[in-house]
């Protein structure tokens, strides 16, 4: 696929999560996290960033390694999904599988804002994908930093971790303190999706080329937002009851 397709492809995505993520979040009905059309989306939004980090793998070493585990990953999210389909008792893996999937994706986008980080503050040019090379164009563009100052890979890292933070407090508190923190991860994820949005429109349409590592980054803040508003929607309702 041409990998400004693709970037179109994951903006469409990216927009479409946004509305459904706030539709979802105001409904008052609990959104149910087993086997139905919500959840049914997660292995579509997975499949989005295979592609790209495919021909990430292809380049070897250490940024080799690293689109590899953000592949694992992404597959797991079309497996698990699928799982209670194959197997009677498939219901209580993929609820395991649910709650270790918000540090599985922080994992993976520090790997990948991680790199952006380190290739944007050293000046390095960054290493591409054989099949979309476009990396290279992207990153030493003006746009690689926020006011031409703060790169955009360190804020990805900073993102990243304020959501974790926000989701290990959310589990390990209860109460009100539990309610803040869940709405807070869905908070961050949504401005996440919009920044993400922001950025993957820029691509194609302004810089005309596209970083594989950036649509990486986008489809995982799309999982992030689509784990967390269920969440989110549950807090919001203790909230109001």
């Amino acid at each position: 696929m041409d990998e400004n397709n693709l970037a179109i492809l994951v903006l469409i995505f990216l927009l479409f999560s946004i509305v459904a993520s706030l539709i979802m979040i105001l409904r008052t009905s609990p959104i149910k996290t087993g086997m139905n059309l919500y959840t049914g989306m997660i292995p579509v939004f997975a499949l989005l960033g295979i592609p790209g980090i495919l021909d990430l793998m292809r380049t070897g070493g250490v940024t080799g390694s690293f689109a590899f585990v953000v592949f694992l990953v992404l597959l797991s999210f079309v497996v698990f999904p699928i799982f209670p389909f194959v197997q009677k008792k498939g219901s209580r893996s993929f609820q395991k599988w649910w709650g270790l999937s918000i540090p599985l994706i922080v994992i993976s986008g520090l790997l990948v804002a991680g790199y952006l980080a380190f290739v944007e503050i050293s000046a390095e040019l960054p290493v591409c994908g054989v099949g979309m090379p476009g990396c290279v164009t992207v990153q030493t563009s003006r746009y690689a930093k926020l006011f031409d100052i703060i790169p955009i890979g360190v804020i990805g890292v900073m993102g990243y971790m304020a959501i974790f933070v926000a989701w290990i407090l959310g589990e390990k508190n209860k109460g009100n303190f539990s309610r803040y923190f869940s709405l807070a991860a869905w908070g961050m994820c949504f401005f996440g999706v919009l920044f993400s949005s922001y950025l993957t429109y820029l691509e194609p349409f302004v810089i005309h080329a596209t970083c594989t590592w950036c649509i990486t980054s986008a489809v995982l803040m799309i999982l992030l937002l689509w784990i967390t508003t269920p969440f989110g929607q549950k807090a919001l309702n203790d909230d109001r009851s």
